[in-house]
C-alpha cells in the first residue's frame, strides 16, 4: 500500500502550508503574525458560516493586500449552494476580489464552479468539503473539471488521503485541528429538516450538539451525535509524510485568541519537523494544556485518520465548550494580536544642489526588489539650510504604509557652495508618499485587474444567458412515478401494483437498494424483478450513499452490480455522490446514470456542468432536484434547465428524508457494534430527541454508515395537482426506506390510486419553507 510517490518527492517539492480561519480581519492579522501560510475568510454572501463576522467588501480586498505583501495568501469560501435566481448576483460579488488578485476560491456548488472556472481563470479553484470527496475517483472528476485542490471528507483515513493525493495527482487540504461535524459535510439536512437553517447554506443550527435518548435503554439523555474536537498536533510527522499540502484548522466563528493560539502552536511543531525530520519531536505538556485552553469541546480526539469511528470520538455525556483561559489569552493578545507586520527596508536620499531629488527604497527581504522616484532641482539654501538629521526624521515617517524604515541615509552635495542646501518639507513629504506608493503598486501588480478581464470571458452575468438549442420552451409533461424499494417487503408490495399499471399513474420503474442485490437474498430479488421486465416497467440499483476504497472496497461492490444490471438486464444505476460518478466516468460505463438529490443541482449552471461529465459513451442521463428547494425554486431551476437540454428531471413527493449520513455509529456508541462490518446487514435504532420525535437511525454494516431519517415522511399527495399543472417535471419519485409492508401499499394507494392518506403525521417539507 506504500506510495509510488517517496516521502522525498512531497518534501523537495513544497513545505506543507498551514491555512488558519479568520472571521474578521483582526483575526487574519494575528493568524499572519503566529505564521500561518494562508487564511481562508468569507465574504458578504456565498459563504457557509453567515453567523461569522465575515469581511465586507472593502476588508477582503484590504487583506488581499496585507496577504499579497507579505508572501501570504487568502482563499474565499464561496462554498454555499446557490439557488437559480441567486445566480446573477456572484459575477459582481466576485470581479473585485478577481481583480485584485485573490489566490483561490473554497466552492461546493457545481455551478458556481463551473462560473468561477470560465469567468475567472486566474483564481484557483479548491473543492470544499462539502463537496464529500471520498476518495480518487471524486477527486480526479473534480481535477478535470478545472479544480487544482480538494479537500476531502473529514472521515477519510490517512490512508485514503494519500491515495487521493498520489493517484488523482491533485493537492489535498486536510483538516488538523478543531470543531467535527457527526455528519459527511455536505450530505447533512438535519438543521435544514427540524427548521429553515441549512448546513448548504451556512446556517447550521447544530442539532448533533442537543442531548437525545435512545430507544429501549434505561440510560438519560446523552449526546450520542456529538464529536469532540480534532487535535492532531501529535500526527504532524505523519500527515506531512503522507504529502498533504495544506493543513486547516476550523474555527472562523471563534475568536482571535483561538485563530492565533492555535496556529503559532502548529507552525511550531511543523517547523521543528522540518528542521529535524529524522527525530521525535514531542508535543510539550505545556503547549498541549494551551491548545486545551483554546476553545475546545470536553476531551479531544485525533480524528478518523487512524480509525473509521469509535465512542472514544463522541462527547457522549457533554458537548460544553471549556472556557478559554484569561490567562493563555492575554498571552496570546500580547505576542499576537493588536498590530500589523511591516516591511523592512532602507530608504536612500540624495539631496545635490542642482540636481533632481532622488529617493531609493531597497527591501530587506532578500528579494532585491528597488523602488526609485525623482523631484524638483534641489536649491541651494539662502538661509536656514537642511540637515541631516531632519531630513531623516521626516523619511521615518511612514505612517499607515506597510513599511517600515530601517537605514535612513541622507546625502546632501552643495557643490561645495557651502550654503548647504533646501528643499521644502511639503515636497519632501510628497516624494516620501510618492515613493511608498509606487513600491506598494509594485509588490501589488496593479495590472491584475486587466489580466482578469482579458482573460475571462468578461460576459459577467449575460453569461448566464443560455442559447434556446434543444428545448424552445418547455413542454407541459405527464410524469411517472419512480419507486425506491430498500427490503423484500417493499418490493413485493410495488410489484402487486404492477397489475393495474395502466392510464395517466403508473410506476414506471423501480430503483433496488444496492444491498438487496449484494445479500444472501439477490437471486429472490432478481426473480422477483423479473415481473418488473414483463410489466415494461424499468429496473435501476440506487448505489450506497457513501463509497469509499477502505477496508471494504466500495469500487468493487459497484462491479459487481454492473455485472448483475448486465446479466438481469437492468437498465442503469442511481448515483448518490462523485466518488460513484467518477469511477463510472473512468470505467466508461455504458448503462443508464442517473444523478440523485445529492449530487446537487441548484441552478441551470450545475447541471451543464454535470454534463462536461460525459467521456466516451458515459454521460449524465437525468438528474433530480434537491430536496431543499420550494416548488417554486425547483420550477425555476427546471425551466432554465429545459431552455438549453431536454435531459429528464425527477421530483421526490414522498420519502422520509436522510437527514444525515455518517460514519459514526450509534450502535457502536450506545451499546456495541455488531461485529458485522463488511457484511450485507442492517439494524434499526430509535433516537428520540427532546421534543419526543422518535428518528429511526439505520446501521448499513455493508459499507459502515448510519442513515438518520426524519421522523415523519415528506408527503407532497395533498400538493400533486399543483405539481401536476405545473407540468415541467417527467418523473416524481416515491422513496420507501423505513415503511413496513402496509406502510407502503398505503403509499402506493394514496399516490397511484388516488385514495386517502392514513399516515397522520407527516411534513410536506421544503415544499413552501425554503431554506435562509
Amino acid at each position: 500500500m506504500g506510495l509510488s510517490l517517496g516521502t522525498a518527492f512531497y518534501m523537495n517539492m513544497k513545505k506543507v502550508e498551514l491555512l488558519a480561519p479568520a472571521g474578521g480581519y483582526e483575526t487574519m492579522v494575528g493568524a499572519f503574525n503566529a505564521g500561518a501560510d494562508a487564511v481562508y475568510l468569507g465574504g458578504s454572501k456565498f459563504g457557509a458560516r453567515a453567523y461569522a463576522d465575515n469581511f465586507d467588501e472593502a476588508q477582503v480586498l484590504d487583506a488581499i493586500s496585507y496577504a499579497h505583501l507579505h508572501h501570504k495568501k487568502i482563499y474565499m469560501t464561496v462554498n454555499t449552494l446557490v439557488k437559480e435566481r441567486e445566480f446573477s448576483e456572484l459575477y459582481d460579488f466576485m470581479i473585485p476580489y478577481a481583480e485584485k488578485n485573490l489566490d483561490g476560491v473554497i466552492v461546493q456548488d457545481f455551478g458556481v464552479m463551473k462560473f468561477l472556472r470560465d469567468e475567472f481563470p486566474n483564481v484557483e479553484i479548491h473543492a470544499s468539503t462539502q463537496q464529500t470527496v471520498t476518495g480518487v475517483y471524486g477527486a480526479k472528476l473534480l481535477k478535470d473539471l478545472g479544480c487544482c485542490r480538494v479537500v476531502p471528507a473529514r472521515e477519510l483515513s490517512l490512508y485514503e488521503m494519500k491515495a487521493i493525493r498520489e493517484k488523482a495527482d491533485i493537492e489535498v487540504e486536510a483538516f488538523i485541528h478543531g470543531a467535527m461535524c457527526y455528519c459527511y459535510s455536505g450530505a447533512c439536512l438535519f438543521s435544514s429538516m427540524v427548521g429553515t437553517r441549512s448546513g448548504n447554506r451556512g446556517r447550521c443550527a447544530q442539532p448533533c450538539r442537543l442531548p437525545y435518548k435512545i430507544a429501549g435503554s434505561n440510560r438519560k439523555e446523552e449526546y450520542p451525535i456529538s464529536l469532540k474536537d480534532m487535535c492532531t498536533i501529535d500526527l504532524i510527522p505523519e500527515l506531512i509524510r503522507a504529502g498533504i499540502d495544506s493543513f486547516k484548522i476550523e474555527g472562523r466563528m471563534k475568536k482571535p485568541e483561538y485563530a492565533a493560539g492555535v496556529t503559532s502552536l502548529y507552525r511550531k511543531y511543523i517547523d521543528l519537523y522540518y528542521k529535524e525530520p529524522d527525530k521525535e519531536h514531542k508535543v510539550s505538556k505545556e503547549d498541549m494544556d494551551i491548545l486545551k485552553a483554546l476553545y475546545l469541546r470536553t476531551g479531544i480526539s485525533d480524528g478518523y485518520y487512524h480509525r473509521h469511528n469509535g465512542r472514544e470520538m463522541v462527547t457522549v455525556s457533554s458537548p460544553a465548550y471549556n472556557g478559554t483561559s484569561e490567562e493563555v489569552s492575554k498571552m496570546i493578545k500580547e505576542k499576537y494580536l493588536g498590530y500589523e507586520k511591516k516591511i523592512k527596508c532602507d530608504i536612500y536620499c540624495d539631496l545635490t544642489a542642482g540636481s533632481a531629488a532622488k529617493l531609493t527604497m531597497l527591501l530587506k527581504d532578500n528579494s532585491g526588489i528597488v523602488c526609485e522616484v525623482s523631484g524638483n532641482e534641489v536649491r541651494q539654501a539662502s538661509n536656514r539650510p537642511m540637515d541631516e538629521k531632519s531630513i531623516e526624521k521626516q523619511l521615518r515617517k511612514l505612517g499607515n504604509t506597510p513599511f517600515e524604515a530601517d537605514e535612513v541615509i541622507v546625502s546632501i552635495n552643495d557643490n561645495g557652495s557651502g550654503n548647504g542646501i533646501f528643499i521644502p518639507v511639503s515636497e519632501l513629504n510628497e516624494y516620501r508618499r510618492s515613493l511608498c506608493e509606487k513600491m506598494l503598486n509594485m509588490l501589488l501588480d496593479s495590472d491584475t485587474g486587466k489580466k482578469v478581464r482579458e482573460q475571462g470571458n468578461g460576459n459577467g452575468s449575460d453569461s448566464l444567458e443560455v442559447t434556446e438549442s434543444k428545448v424552445a420552451k418547455p413542454e407541459k409533461r405527464k410524469a411517472d412515478f419512480h419507486v425506491l424499494v430498500r427490503s423484500m417487503g417493499q418490493l413485493r408490495v410495488v410489484l402487486s401494483f404492477l397489475d393495474g399499471n395502466f392510464g395517466e399513474k403508473k410506476i414506471g420503474r423501480i430503483y433496488v437498494d444496492s444491498n438487496l442485490l449484494l445479500g444472501e437474498d439477490k437471486d429472490d430479488v432478481l426473480n422477483n424483478l423479473k415481473t418488473a421486465g414483463e410489466a415494461g416497467v424499468d429496473v435501476f440499483v440506487a448505489l450506497p450513499y457513501v463509497t469509499r476504497e477502505e477496508k471494504i472496497d466500495g469500487t468493487s461492490d459497484i462491479i459487481t452490480l454492473i455485472n448483475i444490471c448486465k446479466a438481469g438486464n437492468l437498465r442503469g444505476l442511481l448515483v448518490r455522490n462523485l466518488e460513484q460518478l467518477g469511477y463510472l466516468r473512468d470505467n466508461n460505463y455504458l448503462g443508464k446514470v442517473i444523478c440523485d438529490y445529492g449530487v446537487y443541482v441548484w441552478n441551470a449552471e450545475s447541471c451543464k456542468l454535470l454534463s462536461e461529465c460525459a467521456k466516451g459513451d458515459f454521460g449524465v442521463d437525468e438528474i433530480s432536484v434537491p430536496y431543499e428547494l420550494t416548488i417554486h425554486e425547483a420550477k425555476d431551476v427546471t425551466v432554465s434547465i429545459k431552455r438549453f437540454s431536454d435531459i429528464p428531471v425527477t421530483y421526490n413527493v414522498y420519502g422520509h428524508v436522510p437527514m444525515m449520513i455518517s460514519a459514526g455509529c450509534i450502535k457502536k456508541t450506545t451499546d456495541r457494534c455488531s461485529g458485522k462490518t463488511g457484511s450485507v446487514h442492517s439494524e434499526n435504532i430509535h433516537m428520540i430527541d427532546r421534543m419526543g420525535n422518535d428518528m429511526v437511525v439505520t446501521t448499513d454494516c455493508r459499507n459502515c454508515y448510519n442513515v438518520i431519517w426524519n421522523t415523519d415522511p415528506t408527503v407532497l399527495l395533498g400538493k400533486m395537482k399543483t405539481i401536476e399543472d405545473i407540468g415541467i417535471f417527467d418523473h416524481y419519485r416515491i422513496d420507501l426506506t423505513i415503511e413496513s409492508g402496509n406502510d407502503t401499499e398505503n403509499v402506493l394507494e394514496s399516490f397511484i390510486h388516488g385514495k386517502a392518506f392514513e399516515k397522520k403525521n407527516y411534513t410536506t417539507g421544503h415544499y413552501k419553507r425554503g431554506v435562509e
